[in-house]
């Protein structure tokens, strides 16, 4: 029975076609934090990640970070990259800060002029573009079915305005599929993270540890 449930959580974890059914519409237009910690983990680790590939400290990444505009020190830098509860603006800055190479897709938004909000909006919308079934209704669809409850309207306006969370944008990586996220974060990690907000299929008892 473990193996089946194991089974059927694991096929729900595609994400190219419609997956299990939105809520009932209990908390509507709010964006309401599941399973938080898992996520939270995924982007401190995606920074780190960064900068342990360059061999660069929090002192350098602080610095690189306040040349590009966002003023930061080293202890300052390594407690908001610890809580990875930082903005997607932020990592873009961060990729930019350490020189490492990103999604190919990702190369002529990031050296662009425009402010860093605009650059993570702009990212975030050509990903979307891309993919022309996403709109926010179903974007916001299949994020609940992870866990993550938030609003068309509240997701739009987060988006649009360059102010989401780096975690918001590895789950919309997930859901959407988008591509190039092995460079940062394991695809299989991301998959878990994603699994750990299911619920289990109707009828299908969570099995017991």
């Amino acid at each position: 029975m473990l193996a089946v449930a194991r089974g059927v959580l694991d096929m729900r974890v595609c994400f190219h076609t419609p997956m299990i059914a939105a809520s009932d519409g209990k908390n509507k237009g709010l964006s309401v934090e599941g399973n938080d910690t898992v996520w939270t983990s995924l982007a401190t680790r995606a920074i780190r990640v960064l900068m342990a590939r360059k061999e660069v400290s929090y002192a350098r990444l602080a610095g690189e970070l306040t040349r590009l505009g966002q003023e930061e020190s080293a202890r300052s830098a390594e407690g908001k990259i610890k809580r990875g509860t930082f903005q997607f603006s932020f990592f873009l800055q961060s990729i930019v800060a350490v020189g490492a190479d990103c999604p190919h897709n990702w190369t002529n938004v990031l050296s662009t002029s425009e402010d860093w909000n605009s650059r993570a909006a702009r990212l975030m919308q050509n990903e979307l573009d891309a993919r022309p079934w996403l709109t926010w209704s179903e974007l916001a669809r299949r994020l609940e079915t992870i866990g993550e409850r938030i609003s068309p309207k509240t997701l739009s306006t987060q988006i649009e305005g360059g102010s989401f969370s780096a975690t918001l944008f590895l789950q919309c990586a997930v859901v959407g599929a988008f591509d190039g996220l092995e460079l940062f974060v394991d695809r299989s990690d991301l998959a878990d993270a994603a699994r750990s907000g299911m619920s289990p299929p109707d009828g299908l008892a969570t099995p017991a540890s």
